[in-house]
């Protein structure tokens, strides 16, 4: 959280950086959740979205591959322990 409230010292006075620098560090989203431009407003960052040409096309030389795979998967169920055989006559767990 330090190395993100330095980088947003550069752009926001010293108590807006460490409260955003919480909120960006402390799990609320994936890796790979994009943060709109909106959202970003909302948060406070002082962002433009004018983005020189040179920059498009130092983007094309990188294209995105996988688009429409998740890179994350989601199980939204508990995995349960399977429950352990009954000891056989004899001690030994599943002897036939």
């Amino acid at each position: 959280m330090s190395f993100v409230a330095e980088v947003l010292l550069k752009h926001l006075p010293k108590e807006k950086a460490a409260m955003l620098a919480t909120v960006l560090s402390e799990g609320r989203w994936t890796h790979d959740f994009p943060i709109t431009v909106e959202a970003a407003r909302q948060l406070g960052l002082p962002i433009s979205t004018s983005v020189p040409p040179l920059i498009y096309q130092l983007m094309d030389l990188y294209p995105q591959s996988g688009s429409g795979r998740p890179s994350v998967t989601y199980v939204p169920f508990r995995r349960t322990v399977p429950e352990r055989a009954p000891l056989a006559p004899g001690g030994a767990a599943g002897r036939r």
